[in-house]
């Protein structure tokens, strides 16, 4: 049994890891950089490594402070 949860670990680990291109690994270690653009491009500045998937953060959601309490 233990065998058989050997091989469906690695073939699972292949299959997430091996049948990626240089490229999408490339990019997968940008992503903690994607969220912020001034970090991107000083990383790209830094090692010459685009990334190429830099999004803006969503804006942080306004309280109204009437919506938390019930007026009677």
């Amino acid at each position: 049994m233990f065998i058989l949860g050997l091989v469906v670990f690695c073939s699972g680990l292949y299959y997430c890891i091996g049948l990626s291109s240089c490229d999408e690994l490339e990019q997968a270690a940008l992503l903690p950089f994607a969220d912020d653009a001034l970090a991107a491009r000083n990383m790209t500045a830094a090692t010459g490594r685009v990334c190429e998937r830099v999004v803006e953060p969503l804006a942080e959601p306004v309280m109204c402070p009437r919506a938390s309490s019930w007026d009677a």
